[in-house]
């Protein structure tokens, strides 16, 4: 990164377009709990799918990327995408186990960022291609919940695998960082 690209990475502050669309994703996680109808609950995804791919672009094109905004991005993704499938909970179109590997990846995720700062230890987090494979995964689980339940198990397998993929390649990539260092 340059010096220039560094101080507009500085100079960015919390509020910037790109962080909006990321914190919307929130509110709409919220509104999917309450979406009276798989119409709502479809169009509640295919905006929150968009803020995702505005999101980061919007960063770049403005120069406004920040490490807050690296952070939030995959933060307002999990809420979002957790509070979707939660939804499916009680109906049964999803059981715990289909739960658990629609969400692997951010509990793994999750728990290896918690971890390494407890530890003191800074890990930049940037997203990778197994990571954004998931994500899009994981809204592909989302419409098959919505419109076509009874195949949640397509994408709780390709979920499942595309999970592992990006575990395997956050872990080595961290695991490179922590011995080459930044």
């Amino acid at each position: 990164m340059s010096e220039r690209d560094a101080a507009s990475h500085e100079d960015a502050g919390f509020l910037t377009a790109a962080n909006f669309l990321s914190l919307v994703r929130i509110p709409l996680g919220v509104g999917f709990l309450a979406a009276p109808d798989p119409g709502w609950s479809a169009a509640i995804v295919a905006v929150g799918a968009a803020t995702d791919l505005l999101d980061g672009w919007i960063a770049r094109v403005t120069r406004t990327q920040s490490e807050i905004g690296a952070l939030l991005d995959p933060l307002c993704d999990r809420v979002f995408v957790f509070l979707g499938l939660v939804s499916f909970l009680p109906s049964g179109n999803l059981d715990w186990a289909g739960f658990v590997i629609l969400v692997l990846r951010d509990i793994f995720t999750g728990g290896v960022f918690v971890v390494t700062r407890l530890a003191g230890q800074h890990l930049p987090f940037h997203s990778r291609q197994g990571g954004r494979l998931t994500t899009a995964l994981q809204v592909l689980a989302l419409f098959t919940l919505i419109f076509a339940p009874t195949y949640i198990n397509i994408p709780i397998l390709l979920v499942g695998a595309a999970s592992v993929y990006a575990i395997l390649d956050y872990g080595t990539a961290g695991l490179r960082l922590s011995w080459d260092g930044p």
